[in-house]
């Protein structure tokens, strides 16, 4: 400009100067962390609560693809996929996109997205130069912005005089729970409100109480969940019933009262969840009630599958057998089920046969594809191919099935017959009958080195041997063949196999039957391991892997 005589406010020279202005702030806010303290959103006030809640149950110092979010530092490093932040510009931010991303990638793993007013204050944020307002971008995120402890105000907890219409315990509690409870609990609930408790919803949040008793016009909480008063809450989900508001209503207006006992009571422990009313529900069913309920869940299974393809349906005193094939297929299946259900009980040393309330369900399907549909739909996994047949019995028999792809009467390399897998998949429901522990090598291989032998072809079970040597090659704690998740799904009943193989001809079917039952009641393995076969659980893998050599 000097060298040129031009004036700084020449239009020629204009954005020059902007982009320089602009380019020296940017370098000023990365070099300076601590630089625009009150500048636009907040990170310690309003970001890193929003982090710490919903992302440091993954990305912490244990954080798979080396992402830490509980400090600014690890933010700014970024983890394996790159730079996390792209300050001045949401849209570019890796962090944005994996919050916004359609499907299972979509951050947090496993749990709704974020509510609107979150995704919007971190996008601000970013577009405002994603700055840092403490000293020390090493802080943890849980330390950002603490303020002194306010003094709990009195509170004064109202009983009920018999006068109520609404209840607190069975009315109000529930919506709070159902409702409330993502945002408002935990460390840092917004807004400083918390429903964790009677006396924490009593004690309000940052703006004061909440609750006024007998003043719905004073009752912040029911104006903003009634929609009288922006936000309406809740946020980012269902709105409340028209029974829900009408209930908080006459709740408010009837003066607060609680029924619920000690009012430091968390009201997760308050209301039931909908496994313990299911399983309340479940537990008050007769037999013939339980029977209606399984062939309604079967149907239900069976829509969700396929849906355009009408099932075949046979029931007997056990079994309701289902499938897509011919009615005398599934007649023949369910009498092979009873002969297998009598090999079972003299095995296992039963009294009498096992029991799974309201029948147990069998699906059939004719096709590979069909099989694999239903691991999709129903179980949420796509199925290796090695895998013909399952079971899954639930602790309340909310489930109680057997899923088995007819693969024919004869055995071969690639597939056993669908009688040695249907043996294979019973055994493994009669194992998850009130099973405390579900160790997966024991429930998927029992049954196929329990079957009647006239079933084990030679062919499959060369290839299951040969299969389990191949993975075991690999094993590097051989104790480690006993633990869940060692293996992958497919290696896992191949391993089963072989392991129960070993067991029974190390010792008798009675020691294999007193090891069963203390595994699947919970006794930790290594001590069920000495107490029947006097050797620990890393001496009878080694002899595992040794028979397989």
């Amino acid at each position: 400009m000097e060298d040129a005589g031009v004036d700084e406010k020449d239009r020629t020279i204009a954005g020059v100067l902007k982009a320089i202005s602009f380019q020296k702030s940017k370098l000023e806010r990365s070099m300076n962390p601590g630089a625009g303290k009150n500048a636009g959103i907040s990170f310690s006030k309003q970001v890193a609560p929003i982090l710490a809640k919903n992302c440091l149950g993954c990305h912490d110092d244990t954080a798979r693809g080396r992402l830490r979010l509980d400090t600014f530092a690890g933010m700014r490093q970024g983890g394996m996929s790159g730079p996390l932040l792209v300050p001045g510009n949401a849209q570019r931010s890796l962090l944005m996109a994996k919050l916004v991303f359609p499907g299972p990638q979509r951050m947090p793993k496993g749990r709704g997205p974020l509510a609107p007013n979150d995704l919007k204050t971190i996008a601000t944020w970013i577009s405002q130069g994603a700055k840092y307002d403490q000293q020390d971008p090493n802080l943890l995120l849980t330390d950002l912005g603490k303020e002194k402890p306010k003094k709990k105000p009195m509170i004064k907890v109202a009983k009920p005089d018999g006068t109520e219409t609404v209840s607190f315990k069975k009315d109000i509690a529930p919506m709070f729970v159902k409702f409330c409870y993502r945002c408002h609990s935990g460390n840092n609930p917004d807004s400083g409100f918390s429903v964790e408790t009677f006396e924490k919803i009593l004690i309000g949040g940052d703006s004061g109480e909440v609750l006024v008793p007998g003043s719905l016009e004073e009752s912040r909480l029911f104006r903003l969940t009634g929609g009288l008063e922006n936000p309406r809450m809740p946020q980012g989900q269902a709105r409340i019933t028209r029974k829900n508001y009408e209930d908080l209503k006459a709740w408010v207006k009837e003066g607060i009262k609680y029924d619920g006992g000690d009012p430091k009571i968390p009201l997760r422990e308050m209301v039931p969840t909908d496994a313990e009313i299911l399983a309340a529900r479940l537990q008050k069913m007769s037999e013939d009630e339980f029977r209606q309920y399984r062939k309604e869940k079967a149907e239900s299974h069976w829509r969700k599958t396929l849906s355009s393809a009408k099932p075949v349906t046979v029931a007997t005193e056990k079994f309701l057998v289902m499938g897509n094939v011919e009615e005398s297929r599934l007649i023949e299946t369910a009498k092979w089920a009873d002969g297998i259900l009598q090999d079972i009980q003299k095995q296992f040393g039963t009294k009498s046969l096992p029991v799974w309330k309201g029948r147990l369900a069998i699906y059939v399907f004719k096709d590979r594809y069909d099989y694999d549909e239903f691991n999709r739909s129903i179980e949420n996994r796509q199925p290796a191919k090695t895998l013909f047949g399952h079971a899954k019995v639930t602790a309340n028999f909310d489930d109680a099935y057997v899923a088995v792809l007819d693969t024919g009467d004869t055995n071969g390399t690639t597939k056993p017959s669908m009688k040695w897998t249907l043996a294979k998949s019973l055994t493994s429901a009669f194992l998850q009958i009130n099973a405390k522990a579900r160790p997966a090598w024991l429930m998927e291989g029992a049954g196929w080195a329990l079957a009647n032998q006239q079933l084990q072809g030679d062919a499959y079970q060369r290839t299951m041997v040969n299969s389990a040597a191949d993975v075991l090659r690999e094993l590097k704690r051989p104790e480690d063949l006993f633990k869940n998740g060692t293996f992958a799904p497919d290696a896992t009943e191949h391993v089963g196999y072989v392991t129960a193989r070993f067991l029974l001809s190390k010792g008798s079917l009675q020691q294999f039957r007193q090891f069963t039952q203390m595994i699947i009641g919970g006794r930790d393995v290594n001590d069920a391991c000495r107490a029947v076969y006097k050797a620990t659980s890393a001496n009878l893998a080694q002899g595992v892997l040794r028979a397989l050599q």
